[in-house]
């Protein structure tokens, strides 16, 4: 093709729906980012809290006599590890990163936005099933502690 050569692409006006249907999708990629970074500080707010309320547990002078158990210092060193891997997932993906884009480069703006989200989508859904996956093992140490306590 030279550089003469002129490529007609047929188009039509856009309708009043597909007008609002393309604004949807504008307010959606750029609220996908709040809303990653919202869950995002919720596990870390969560997570440190948790952390914190298990470290007391632990720091106790007066302990108690379930701490003794095998199993409840296994399942709590776990949990202690879940929550705190957590919380450096979520971490991840509130860390800011440097984009270098040309100015005027709207497809290598579009493909650093695609990876910023994947990013922060990955880092998230990390830290969700970790953070999951650590109240569940949270549960499993209190009801040891119950049962064998």
């Amino acid at each position: 093709m030279s550089p003469q050569e002129v490529i007609h692409v047929p188009a039509q006006e856009m309708t009043e729906a597909d007008r609002r249907l393309d604004e949807l999708f504008a307010r959606m990629e750029v609220e996908s980012i709040t809303t990653l970074e919202s869950h995002a500080r919720q596990i870390v707010t969560l997570s440190t809290t948790l952390l914190a309320a298990f470290f007391g547990l632990l720091s106790l002078s007066n302990r108690p006599a379930f701490l003794a158990l095998k199993g409840v210092q296994i399942c709590a060193a776990v949990t202690l590890t879940a929550f705190l891997v957590a919380l450096l997932f979520a971490l991840d993906a509130l860390l800011p990163r440097r984009y270098e884009v040309p100015a005027a480069d709207l497809t290598a703006k579009r493909e650093v936005l695609n990876r910023l989200l994947r990013r922060k989508e990955t880092a998230v859904k990390r830290a969700t099933y970790t953070f999951g996956a650590a109240a569940g093992l949270m549960l499993v140490t209190a009801l040891i502690a119950l049962w064998w306590g």
